[in-house]
C-alpha cells in the first residue's frame, strides 16, 4: 500500500451520511452504519458481529491439531468440517424504507474484515471521522466482524434527505436454510413405501416426515439426449452452438456417470417448505475424487402434480452412478433444505 493508493480509495468515496442504528438479530449485532455514495451508486452500510461465529472459530482452532489427523470424506466435506459460515441477517433483504422513501436492492454483498486489509481500515476510519459510533463491538477483533452493503437500484447524485431519527424498515424475500440429518435409509428401487419417513435435524427435537412414492433409475445419458433432441432449443442457439454445448457436456459428464449407469431418483411428499437430499452411505464414507471437469447439476420434475397423500410430488435425485440391476440402496437422509421468510426489520 503507499499514498497513491490511499488517494484513489478515499476518491471512490463522494458522500458520506452517518444513520447511527443498532439492531440485534437472533444473537447478531448489526450496526447500520449509514449512506455511503460512490459516484451515482448508494451503499448502505452494515457492521456485524456473530458471537456464536467468534466460538465456533475458536473451538475449530483448537481442534485443528486433531481435525488434520483424520481422514477426510465426502460426508466431513458436505457437512463442512473447517468451513464455518456466519448468520447473515440481511442476505434476503428484499427492499429498504427510509422514512417513506423505498429502495430497491441491486445487489447485498456480505464479507469478513481483515486487519491487514488496508482498504477495509480505511473505510471504517472515514465511517468513525464522519460521526459513526458502533455499539456493542468496541473491542472485538476486526478479523471477527463483517460488514455487509446493501446497493441500491438506481443512480444518484447524492443522498436523498433524511431526519437525524431516521426510521429504517427493511422488507425480506425468501431465504433458504439447511439442517443436518444424517438418518440411514434403505431404498428399494420399485418398492412400496406404506409408512412415512419421520426424521429431525441435529439442532433440535422437532419431528418432520416425508412420504416416499417411488425410487427409480434414471439414464441420464438419455434424459441428456432427449433435452438436446429439444427443438425449442433452436429458438435460443444455432444448430452448431447445440452440437457444441452437447460435446463439452458429454466430455465432462463421462467421468462421473459412464454410459450404461443410472441415477437413483426419490420421488416423495413431504411438509411444503422442505426438500430432501440423499446420498448413498458409500459415497459419504469415501474418500473424495476431485474430477477436473468439474461438476454438473440435475433437477428432474415428477410426471405426476401430486402424490399419494394428494400433497406436491417432488424429486431428490442421487447423483451417483449405479448399475442397471441395482435393486437395493443403502443411503441417508443427509439433510434437508427449508424455506423461510424471515421476519421484516424495523428501527425506529
Amino acid at each position: 500500500m503507499n499514498i497513491k493508493y490511499i488517494q484513489e480509495l478515499l476518491s471512490r468515496i463522494n458522500e458520506v451520511r452517518i444513520i447511527n442504528k443498532k439492531v440485534d438479530i437472533e444473537g447478531v449485532v448489526c450496526n447500520i452504519a449509514g449512506i455511503v455514495r460512490y459516484g451515482q451508486k448508494l451503499r448502505l452500510i452494515i457492521l456485524e458481529y456473530d458471537e456464536v461465529y467468534r466460538q465456533k472459530v475458536e473451538e475449530m482452532e483448537l481442534s485443528e491439531p486433531c481435525a488434520f489427523r483424520q481422514q477426510e470424506t465426502n460426508r466431513s466435506i458436505l457437512k463442512g468440517r473447517g468451513r464455518i459460515e456466519a448468520a447473515q441477517p440481511f442476505r434476503p433483504v428484499k427492499s429498504v424504507f427510509i422514512d417513506e422513501m423505498e429502495f430497491e436492492i441491486n445487489v447485498t454483498e456480505n464479507r469478513l474484515l481483515n486487519v491487514k486489509d488496508g482498504e477495509s481500515v480505511l473505510f471504517l476510519s472515514e465511517l468513525l471521522r464522519n460521526g459513526w459510533n458502533p455499539e456493542g463491538v468496541d473491542y472485538q477483533s476486526i478479523d471477527m466482524l463483517f460488514i455487509t452493503s446493501i446497493e441500491f437500484a438506481g443512480n444518484f447524485d447524492k443522498i436523498p434527505e433524511f431526519d437525524d431519527n431516521v426510521k429504517l424498515y427493511f422488507t425480506m424475500n425468501k431465504d433458504m436454510v439447511t439442517y443436518l440429518v444424517e438418518q440411514p435409509v434403505t431404498l428399494t428401487v420399485n418398492g412400496e413405501y406404506p409408512e412415512k419417513l419421520w426424521f429431525n435435524n441435529k439442532e433440535d427435537n422437532k419431528e418432520h416426515w416425508a412420504q416416499i412414492n417411488r425410487v427409480y433409475l434414471l439414464d441420464m445419458w438419455a434424459e441428456m439426449e432427449k433435452s438436446f433432441s429439444d427443438a425449442r432449443l433452436l429458438e435460443h442457439m444455432t444448430k452448431e452452438q447445440i452440437e457444441e454445448a452437447k460435446r463439452n457436456i458429454e466430455k465432462s459428464f463421462v467421468d462421473v456417470c459412464p454410459k450404461g449407469m443410472y441415477y437413483p431418483v426419490i420421488e416423495y411428499e413431504s411438509e411444503d417448505d422442505i426438500s430432501l437430499e440423499f446420498h448413498t452411505k458409500k459415497f459419504l464414507d469415501s474418500k473424495p475424487v476431485h474430477h477436473g471437469s468439474g461438476s454438473i447439476g440435475f433437477i428432474i420434475s415428477p410426471d405426476k402434480p401430486t402424490g399419494i397423500l394428494g400433497k406436491k410430488l417432488k424429486s431428490a435425485i442421487i447423483q451417483e452412478p449405479v448399475t442397471e440391476n441395482t435393486e437395493i440402496i443403502e443411503a441417508e437422509l443427509f439433510q434437508y433444505h427449508r424455506t423461510i421468510t424471515p421476519e421484516d426489520v424495523i428501527l425506529c
